[in-house]
Order: structure tokens, then sequence, then C-alpha cells
């Protein structure tokens, strides 16, 4: 008994300070209002780069922002570019800036870009073009990967703002 008089007193006097705050408060419930600033998804096309390899979009818009695909070095027809990796990174940045202009973006509006090689030695390369189209040094990442999609040896991911 003396164990659990404590424990009574305790809950009895929370009790009461819990019943004194709410006497004094007045509550207005507020009317449910949805967030002002909804978003609209939209998926972004155009003919003057290729088709996406799969089912995906070539961007998706939303929220100020377009978010492209994995970019790698193809012509508007879907063929493959086959030549040197200054041949392909400037593919890849052509299909890109076509993909951003007609989401209402640019290279200029690029953030952040995520550079897939199959082997990490061809960055030196690489570089030379990517670093004349984006002198505002977006935020980049590159990772060496095994395998990507296509048998190609280089892919690009670019987020923009609009």
């Amino acid at each position: 008994m003396f164990r659990t008089a404590p424990r009574l007193f305790a809950v009895t006097r929370f009790t009461q300070v819990h019943r004194a705050v709410h006497s004094t408060c007045k509550f207005t419930m507020l009317p449910f209002q949805p967030a002002r600033h909804q978003s609209t998804v939209t998926a972004v096309y155009t003919d003057k780069t290729h088709r996406p390899l799969a089912h995906y979009s070539q961007a998706i818009k939303a929220a100020g922002q377009v978010w492209l695909s994995g970019q790698v070095p193809a012509d508007a027809q879907g063929n493959l570019v086959k030549g040197s990796v200054t041949e392909k990174t400037q593919a890849i940045i052509r299909n890109t800036e076509a993909i951003l202009h007609e989401a209402g973006s640019s290279l200029e509006r690029v953030v952040k870009v995520v550079v897939y090689l199959n082997d990490a030695s061809i960055m030196p390369e690489f570089a030379q073009v990517y670093d004349a189209a984006f002198p505002h040094k977006p935020a980049r990442s590159m990772v060496e990967v095994a395998k990507l999609p296509a048998g190609v040896d280089i892919q690009v991911d670019f987020i923009a703002v609009i």
C-alpha cells in the first residue's frame, strides 16, 4: 500500500494541473486547409534527342526543378555515339541542352550532376568538354561502375532549376 500511494498522488496531482490548464485555455479549431503550393509533376519530351531506352521520361519537371533521366551518348535517332570520349560527352551535353530547353531551363541553371563511368581514367577527357559547358561549376559527383545501360561507358544525370 505504501508503494502505490506516491503514484496515486502523482497521477492525481497531474490530473488536477491538467484540468486547471485546460479550464483556462480556449482552443479554436481551424478548418483544414490544403497546401497552397501544390506542385504538378510533368513529363518532359523533345524530339530533338533520342527517345528513352525503356519506360521512363526524358525528364520530370516539378516544384521549379527539372530532373533528367540518365543521359547516354546517342544522337537524335537513338544511335549510340561510338567515337572518342570528347564526342560522347558533346552528344550528352547536346541532348541535355535540348531537354532542358524543352523544360524551360538551360545548361546555366544546372545545379547537380552525377557522372557514371565504366573507367574513371577517362574523366580528364570528359572534364575538358564538361568544364567548358558548365563554367558556373554545379555540384558534381563521379561514380565508377561496372556496367551501364546499352553498353555505354558514360551516363550523366542532371538536376536543374527552372
